[in-house]
């Protein structure tokens, strides 16, 4: 189940959005002039989320490294460009 709620009225309903989350699976949007602007999720889902990034990275990472191994892609230096602020 998900419901939309302002960040207002998430901010003065924290605890119960917390407990719906945590204990009945809910994920609650919060909105910021209309649009969703963040979520509360059940950290299981979170936690899903951040695995299955971790997989994208590494795969992504693996088909970098064969492509270079293979001759497909070549090394690109980094060149820092004249007159650039490090941030």
């Amino acid at each position: 189940m998900t419901t939309e709620m302002t960040v207002s009225q998430g901010r003065a309903e924290l605890s119960a959005v917390t407990a719906r989350a945590e204990f009945g699976g809910e994920t609650t949007y919060l909105t910021k002039h209309g649009h969703r602007a963040a979520a509360v999720v059940p950290a299981a889902s979170a936690e899903l989320l951040e695995q299955l990034e971790d997989l994208i990275d590494t795969r992504s990472v693996e088909i970098a490294l064969a492509n270079l191994d293979s001759g497909k892609d070549e090394r690109v230096p980094f060149v820092r460009r004249s007159g650039a602020n490090p941030a």
